[in-house]
């Protein structure tokens, strides 16, 4: 037979009622002495083992709370307060399984407070068994239709079930009942998650209204309008974040990336400093600044930046991705690799991924290089913004100008004018194909003046209506886009008096027609490459992840662009005829003078030495916005020529497709 439970004098019933009190002023540690003293003075009445329990366990000390708590859950094993405690207890102690065991033999039917089916549901989730967890919080709902937390709750488990209107319209419910901004930006999510990103973006710009100094909404609308390609929208909202957190370190890392994707390296250097103004060891902050450092030319400042991460005690992970930048610029590749084996997976997994490949090329481990850069890939094509569907829509249109793109169609266009333009050429190329080094080569002659891939052409086609506009243009509508295109240009650099602008950018390749309507008589210069070099090497790049640069995660896609893009060009050059100059990579490494004196001379410039300077030009350019910044300011090299050759059973699936350009382009001889 069980000894009847003590009880309580009336004196230590008014203790008990003051422990209550102290722990009710937040007391709890004073609370929690004068519990234990009345546990043993009173003869461990387990009344009082349920308030010691839960005060444990508040104080993080779940190994002394938790046994306190059963006591007290085996007295009274119908009180739903205790059970719940106990089972709030297991659950932090780490006994999850136990805890959910315990749970669901508790009648919630019984119990009217509701905190039954609300726990299961909170631990139902955290074992991600998120339909369980829905259909608990359903419960709560129905009999507390106004709980706005637990409609919170039932949308959160909704969506992680991946019940998108089903999450929808529980969030609306929670954000009805209560104005909170947690429960905005939960739907807000929700709403990006159901293809609904500008219904989002006018609740986020709802909530940044109505909470001034929540920096979060506006973080979260940056997300989702460069989630949207919107990306001059998405730093004004992370300028406007830092304004309202000036110390919140997650939102200048946030604005240092999107200011260095915008090759703003002087505003990212200046979010970096605040980072580590607050938090001096931040990890991510001392690896953008090592990145700032390879993008400005200003690589002999690792080797400094480095011992101050050891000096800060920075996180050693981040310290061997530095070490490892160090190393290529010093070409310490096999040190390198070893650098890289100790990075953590979860610090730049894809340039890790990159860097292991180049040390492995450098090392001769081709097959191992490989694999490192189609790891790197998949971890790119994994990107939320879906990149191989946007790779796929690039093509797609493609194909759809090309079939608009026929003689009689170019036949019939209106005729227009021909007209006086500003000395101006254009420097083209499929990605990879030697177009930095040639517009670096080009920028050091004295009258020569690079625009180096800026958006005044794109914007103009544009206005034009794409291809399909440009049959009716007028004259009127001609020098309408002419001075558009111009006062683009003036917005983003004064043109030097007697210059001649080379408006670089490799995919203008695809806007040769453009270029011929308006601009008939203007120079185009082609770098050209070894196709099949020029794919393993877009393969092998780590681009940012445009709608264009999205080919290049596969071989097939890369290669299947290539030759679209020059189906594309031979067709526009063959129908609209003007001034083109051919430049072959391979050429301009191996006789830079002699190939490119031709090109000089077709632009009307005199010959300048200085153009074979092309590493003190880099180094003075400031920050190359292209991802061959880390080769042009080395010295002229011939590597990269035949490369594919060591990847070549690799590339056998698409050397079939390449095949006629190799031909076409004079590279099988």
């Amino acid at each position: 037979m069980t000894a009847p439970a003590p009880t309580l004098t009336a004196e230590q019933a008014a203790d008990l009622r003051s422990i209550v009190s102290l722990a009710t002023r937040g007391e709890i540690a004073s609370a929690r002495a004068r519990a234990e003293q009345l546990y043993r003075d009173a003869g461990s009445p387990p009344l009082v083992a349920g308030l010691l329990g839960a005060l444990c366990c508040q104080l993080g000390d779940m190994p002394s709370g938790i046994p306190f708590l059963r006591a007290a859950y085996q007295a009274s094993p119908n009180d739903v307060g205790v059970a719940v405690n106990l089972v709030r207890a297991l659950s932090d102690g780490g006994a999850v399984a136990d805890a959910r065991a315990l749970a669901d033999a508790l009648d919630a039917d019984a119990d009217p407070s509701g905190r039954v089916w609300r726990i299961r549901g909170f631990l139902a989730q955290k074992s991600e068994d998120y339909a369980q967890a829905a259909a608990c919080y359903a419960a709560v709902v129905a009999l507390f239709p106004g709980d706005a937390e637990s409609w919170n709750n039932l949308g959160n488990a909704r969506a992680d079930a991946g019940d998108l209107p089903g999450a929808v319209s529980a969030l609306e419910q929670a954000a009805a009942l209560s104005p909170a901004a947690p429960i905005r930006l939960n739907l807000a999510a929700a709403l990006v998650q159901s293809a609904r990103p500008e219904e989002a973006l006018t609740l986020l710009s709802q909530s940044a209204r109505d909470f001034p100094g929540d920096a979060k909404p506006m973080a979260e609308m940056a997300a989702v309008l460069k989630q949207l390609g919107r990306g001059d929208e998405a730093l004004a909202a992370l300028e406007d974040a830092v304004r309202r957190e000036p110390n919140g370190v997650d939102m200048w890392l946030a604005l240092a990336t999107e200011r260095f994707d915008n090759w703003d390296a002087d505003g990212a250097e200046a979010a970096v400093a605040n980072v580590l103004r607050i938090q001096p060891d931040n990890p991510e902050a001392y690896i953008m600044k090592g990145l700032l450092l390879e993008h400005r030319n200003r690589e002999e400042q690792l080797a400094g930046l480095l011992a101050a991460a050891e000096a800060n005690r920075v996180d050693v992970g981040a310290q061997a991705f530095l070490q490892a930048l160090l190393c290529r610029r010093e070409n310490r590749f096999a040190e390198g690799l070893a650098s890289l084996e100790r990075v953590p997976a979860a610090i730049e997994p894809v340039r890790t991924a990159q860097l292991a490949g180049q040390f492995q090329e450098r090392l001769g481990e081709f097959d191992a290089a490989f694999a490192s850069f189609q790891r790197m890939n998949q971890l790119l094509a994994a990107d939320p913004s879906d990149p191989v569907a946007r790779a796929a829509s690039t093509r797609a249109a493609l194909a759809a100008d090309d079939a608009l793109l026929t003689e009689n169609w170019v036949r019939g266009w209106r005729p227009i004018a021909r007209p006086q333009t500003r000395r101006l050429a254009f420097l083209v190329g499929f990605p990879r194909s030697g177009t930095t080094l040639l517009d670096t080569m080009l920028m050091g002659h004295p009258d020569v003046q690079v625009l180096e891939e800026q958006p005044p052409l794109r914007l103009v086609e544009e206005a034009a209506g794409g291809l399909q506009g440009l049959a009716d243009l007028t004259s009127n509508d001609a020098e309408r886009l002419r001075d558009r295109y111009y006062a683009e240009v003036d917005a983003l650099t004064k043109q030097r008096e007697g210059a001649l602008l080379v408006d670089k950018s490799p995919l203008h390749l695809l806007r040769l027609p453009l270029i011929r309507r308006l601009f008939p008589d203007a120079p185009v210069l082609l770098a050209l490459r070894h196709p099949c070099d020029v794919v393993l090497s877009c393969f092998i790049t780590n681009f940012r992840l445009n709608n264009a640069m999205a080919n290049f995660l596969s071989l097939d896609t890369a290669a299947a662009f290539y030759a679209s893009a020059f189906a594309y060009w031979s067709k526009a050059e063959a129908l609209l005829p003007g001034p083109v100059h051919s430049v072959a990579y391979e050429a301009m490494v191996a006789a830079p003078e002699e190939t490119l004196r031709p090109v000089f001379a077709g632009l009307g410039l005199p010959w300048e030495d200085s153009v074979l300077s092309h590493r003190e030009t880099a180094r003075r350019r400031g920050v190359i916005s292209t991802a061959s910044y880390a080769q042009v300011t080395e010295p002229l090299y011939r590597r990269a020529v035949g490369r594919w050759e060591r990847y070549r059973h690799h590339l056998e699936p698409v050397l079939p497709v390449l095949q006629p350009w190799v031909e076409r382009f004079g590279y099988d001889r």
